[in-house]
């Protein structure tokens, strides 16, 4: 099989398989869950009875939903107890109940005609198993397990180049209607990843990793002219601001300097208000001084004459 046939569109789909006599020898064996898939990657809430109780549904209602099984009778990996890539009687959904009940009824899917069709069963069966958990809710531990191991087959079985992986399972997540590419990105092993889409994702600059176009360079020419011109207004604007603010520090201070003086005179006028003086000149005339604290002057009366006489203070 060729690579390019490898990493081609499915052409065959999975069949049920419907033989009783099969389906009765399948039963009696053990399903196969790599050992990547921990306990981490299982909802344990809903296996132990909390919420959504397994077992108390079973009662009420039977074992509506089966679990579903791949199987490959020609699979290499078949007997393997550890491997990513082996696909034989491996749970393609169903994990909860098969760990609750390990007898719970099964649905085969035989996944003999991709190899007839020259296509990638494994590849297969990791999409066929994205296609089912859209049906329910995957832990995040759950979608990392699936992407990493499907970047791990297309690495070292499909030949792809690790940091092309991650793109690889979007593009192919994309085209079967399953996932989002950020949320197959968030849960990629870093050496799987593109380290351009990382840079973006940490906010680089093109320019950092290399790969400025004229055109962006000529953007960037003219942002960077816009932004020494703003800085020149901003740093004027500042200074201006500056300025009146001391402008105003220096008003408030008269103020508080011009306050302390009136507060001052008020004072002094207030101690001389009940001032009054009388004095007698040589020709017989008596003249009273008063301080007129209300309107500020000093008025003097005569005792003969042409009556008062009022001289404003100075």
């Amino acid at each position: 099989m060729s690579k390019e046939q490898k990493l081609q569109k499915p052409l065959a789909k999975y069949k049920i398989i419907t033989d009783p006599k099969i389906i009765a020898e399948l039963d009696k064996l053990p399903l196969y869950i790599p050992p990547n898939e921990t306990d981490e990657t299982y909802d344990e809430d809903f296996i132990s009875g909390q919420g959504n109780d397994l077992s108390k549904s079973s009662e009420q209602v039977g074992q509506l939903r089966p679990i579903e099984v791949s199987v490959w009778f020609n699979d290499p990996q078949k007997d393997s107890t550890n491997s990513i890539d082996r696909i034989h009687l491996r749970v393609i959904n169903g994990r909860h109940r098969y760990k609750k009940d390990p007898t719970w009824r099964r649905e085969y899917y035989d996944f003999t005609d991709f190899v007839v069709a020259g296509e990638d069963p494994i590849v297969e069966y990791y999409f066929a198993k994205g296609h089912f958990d859209m049906q329910k809710t995957a832990t995040r531990e759950e979608r990392a397990v699936w992407v990493n191991n499907m970047c791990e087959h297309a690495m070292k079985t499909l030949g792809l180049q690790a940091d092309k992986c991650c793109e690889w399972v979007v593009d192919r997540a994309n085209e079967q209607g399953i996932s989002s590419g950020t949320s197959i990105r968030e849960v990629a092993e870093k050496r799987f990843k593109d380290p351009k889409q990382m840079l973006r994702k940490e906010g680089k600059t093109f320019e950092s990793a290399g790969k400025d176009t004229l055109e962006v360079k000529k953007f960037k020419k003219v942002a960077g002219e816009k932004y020494v011109e703003l800085e020149a207004v901003k740093l004027r604007l500042e200074t201006e601001n500056t300025t009146l603010q001391k402008e105003n520090i220096g008003l408030h201070q008269q103020a508080n300097k011009t306050q302390l003086i009136v507060a001052d005179l008020q004072q002094q006028l207030r101690l001389v208000a009940n001032i009054e003086q009388e004095s007698k000149c040589q020709c017989g005339k008596t003249t009273k001084l008063t301080v007129d604290a209300s309107s500020g002057k000093v008025i003097i009366s005569e005792s003969a004459g042409s009556g008062k006489v009022v001289i404003p203070q100075a």
